[in-house]
This record gives C-alpha cells, structure tokens and sequence, in this order.
C-alpha cells in the first residue's frame, strides 16, 4: 500500500561516484574517521571547501593541480559541480568526500613537496639565468632586498604590502609571494643552508597571520602551502628543474601558461627567490 505521506515524493538521486588523487598534506583529513565541511566557493573547474582549519579545493582532471587539492578522474566538461551550492554541506573522511551529488573516492595520492637534487650557487644561478624575476603591477624590490638581507622582518614587511594586491582568487600579488617563499625554502634545503630554512620557519606563524587578514581564503591557504614548501605541480616542476632534474626552459613556460596571471607571477617569484639566495647585489 502506498503512503500517502510519501505520494509522490521522488528518492534523492544515486551520487556521482568518480575517483580522485589527492595531495598527501590533505591525508589525515580525508582519510580520518569524519570532518564537516562547508563549500566556500565553486566553479566549472573545481570546488574549494571548508574541512575544520584546513582548505581543500577538488579539481577537475584539466585542472591545475594544487598542494591542498582533490584531482578528479573526470574532466570540467562533464559538468560535475554544476549542482554544488555555495556554503553547502560536505562529509570528508574514511578516504571520500561527500557533496551533493557527488561522491570522491581517493584511490592515489601524490606528493606536493618537489624533490629537488642538491645544487650550488654557481649552478642555481646559471639554471636561472634569463628567466624573468617580475610581473606588471608587482614592485619586486622590497621583497628581493629583504630576501638578499636575510631579514625576517624585511619579509613580513614586503609581503603585508604584497598579500591581496590585484583581483581574483588568488591575487598576483598573493601568488608572486607564493612563488618566492616556497623558492627560498626548497632551494635553501637544496643548498644545505640551514640558517635560511629556520628563517622562513621562523616567520611561518605571523606570516600565515598576515595572509589569513589581509587576502581570501582560498589564497591564504596556499601561502601556508608554501610556507611548508609545498606548491601546485607545475611549479613544483620549476623548481626540480633549477637543481637539474628536468628541463627549465619547458617547465617554465608550462607554469606561466597557468591560469591568467596565477602562472607567471609564480613563476617570477620562483626566479625572485632563487636569484635572491645567491646573488647580493
């Protein structure tokens, strides 16, 4: 017999399900027992998430794949965030996430802290030589001269002027810095030189502060990435390149045609941090 409370009423649709690889720094929150998370914002190309203190964008398969991402087994074309709502309901854990109408099994994961070879000065200069270290718009001078001083507090001046300048998601400003905090620490490591590694850890908190008050969500949360070293996979490309292991020429223009302007003002703070480490004038 038919309940007439229920006449009528269609079942919730079956969930999409599509596989995902997810970046290793998200492992304890997608693979723990279950974390509410809120949609802070979506488009045809990904959805970026609230999961407790961390950001978590899921991409499509065309999609830049970010250090705090979920890439997907499904292109942008199949129109699978078309439904998702802004400030919608997520459940994240036991290696899934759960959106309206959308399942995420992550079944690979991958490493957003590049592997770079030792190198030396003299090598990292020439590996950088001729790449563009600026960007329209950005005054790349305050934040190379505090690089080159190795002064904490030069950083954290240059970028309180850098964080949220320009439009967008992530502003150009936001990622120019980016660029070159995840540089000086990677290579730093690259060098042996454990003075410039405990700087930047030093000024890690009160960075992340600044970013959390002065530019959005979604691109603070990829200044904290960099901080730690760990950066979207073109760039990380980049930046094994400089120390010999891939061909510079080509992952630098594999960055710079990320995005509007994401790529080259990564890219520019990529060589801004490099060239910064071994050159003093």
């Amino acid at each position: 017999m038919t309940n007439p409370d229920t006449a009528g009423i269609k079942p919730p649709p079956t969930p999409v399900r599509v596989s995902g690889v997810a970046s290793t720094a998200l492992y304890s929150v997608i693979t723990g027992s279950g974390t509410k998370a809120t949609v802070l914002g979506s488009s045809n190309h990904a959805v970026w998430l609230q999961a407790g203190e961390r950001v978590v964008v899921i991409g499509t398969s065309d999609s830049t794949r970010l250090p705090n991402g979920v890439q997907l087994a499904a292109e942008s074309k199949e129109g699978l965030f078309a439904a998702i709502e802004h400030e919608g309901a997520v459940e994240v854990g036991h290696g899934r996430l759960m959106l309206d109408g959308l399942s995420v099994e992550v079944t690979r994961w991958w490493d957003p802290r590049p592997t770079l070879a030792a190198t030396t000065p003299e090598a990292l200069i020439a590996a950088a030589d001729g790449l563009p270290d600026d960007v329209p718009d950005i005054d790349p001078e305050p934040l190379r001269t505090a690089l080159q001083a190795r002064s904490a507090g030069g950083i954290l001046h240059a970028s309180r002027a850098l964080l949220g300048k320009g439009p967008g998601l992530t502003p150009e400003g936001d990622d120019y810095l980016a660029g070159a905090l995840a540089a000086t620490r990677l290579l730093a490591e690259a060098l042996g030189w454990e003075r410039i590694i405990s700087m930047i850890a030093g000024i890690s908190i009160p960075l992340a502060d600044l970013a959390e008050a002065r530019t959005t969500t979604f691109s603070a949360a990829l200044i904290q990435s960099a901080l730690r070293g760990q950066v979207a996979e073109p760039a990380g490309a980049l930046l094994r390149a400089l120390t010999g292991r891939g061909d510079v020429a080509g992952s630098h223009l594999g960055l710079i045609r990320v995005g509007h302007t994401s790529g080259p003002a990564l890219a520019a703070g990529i060589v801004l941090g490099a060239q910064s480490l071994v050159r003093k004038d």
